[in-house]
């Protein structure tokens, strides 16, 4: 089917000016319009937009006629405004500012210095050296807003899933959605958080058998990926061990707060950040502990410029540390 024809709009109703279709006007028209309107003279305008003056005369006279009314009155030695180009003059200087940000706007979002970016984030990377990242990457680029919000490995990769999370910083699986990308950016042997008072807190180092009986702390399932502890459990087994869960916390902190207070022992990620606690100490595992890996992760389509420069930038980041 035919397209339809460009709308018709009126200019000025009541003045007796014809109506005109809007598409038909170019902004180097309003350009030209400006620059004659501001030396009043075709010859100095031309200089001004390094071309030459017949052409320059030729399309103002062209817009004139779409205008359907005269902007200039032209007399030998002088060039003047009609009362239509007086009344146009405010809107054409308005218009070509609108032109110039629009043109800014499209060039920050291509190269990935204006947009909204929605982040999520695990509990235990809540750290002061992911919040020193999240500033130096704000600085620098500070036309991107990012949305944070803390929430479990498994939402975070539904919500990428979704569309409703550009990016987010977790634990990943041994099998990833096929329509999300990972990169790895930190690798962390558990270690063990013990009330200050427990006897193991003096020691440097525990064997597996040593676990015998200990009351576990651990992050509840559907929070932690599936297969969190796994290898963990795998340990104690080996060695003779029962597991004996007590108490599931929600997050980090909360497992932390509840090892403080004397309800458990925590098996947890090797995190300086996060070590700093009174009424805890954290010491070692043999060293054939588990390992735990956290990623950034994205969807493989629709990636815009400003979520692949942040990616980037934070790859960069941790590769630093």
């Amino acid at each position: 089917m035919p397209s339809a024809p460009p709308p018709i709009l009126p200019i000025y109703p009541g003045s007796g000016i014809q109506t005109w279709s809007i598409w038909t006007m170019e902004l180097r028209h309003l350009r030209y319009f400006v620059a004659v309107a501001e030396e009043l003279s075709f010859t100095r305008a031309a200089k001004r937009l390094h071309i030459a003056q017949p052409p320059l005369s030729q399309q103002i006279r062209k817009f004139e006629t779409e205008l359907g009314g005269a902007l200039f009155e032209r007399e030998a030695r002088a060039v003047r405004l009609t009362k239509l180009g007086r009344e146009l003059l405010p809107e054409a200087h308005q218009l070509l500012e609108r032109a110039k940000r629009f043109q800014e706007h499209a060039a920050r979002q291509a190269r990935g210095e204006q947009d909204v970016l929605v982040l999520g984030l695990i509990s235990s990377f809540a750290t002061p050296r992911f919040a020193a990242m999240l500033r130096a990457f704000q600085k620098k680029v500070p036309g991107v807003h990012i949305e944070l919000s803390n929430h479990p490995s498994a939402w975070q990769l539904e919500a990428l899933e979704r569309g409703t999370l550009d990016v987010g910083i977790l634990r990943p699986r041994e099998r990833m959605p096929p329509n999300v990308v990972s990169h790895l950016i930190r690798r962390e042997p558990f270690r063990l958080a013990v009330p200050s008072r427990h006897p193991f807190a003096k020691r440097k180092a525990v064997a597996w058998k040593d676990l015998r009986d200990e009351p576990l702390i651990l992050v509840e399932p559907g929070v932690a990926p599936p297969d969190y502890y796994a290898a963990f459990f795998d340990r104690l087994r080996d060695a003779g061990v029962e597991p004996a869960v007590r108490q599931y916390a929600q997050n980090v902190a909360t497992k932390i707060w509840f090892v403080s207070a004397g309800f458990g022992i925590a098996p947890m990620p090797h995190t300086p950040d996060t070590e700093h606690h009174s009424g805890v100490a954290f010491i070692d595992l043999p060293e054939d502990a588990p390992v735990t890996n956290t990623a950034i992760a994205w969807r493989k389509a629709g990636s815009s410029p400003a979520l692949l420069r942040f990616i980037e930038f934070a790859r960069e980041s941790f590769a630093a540390h």
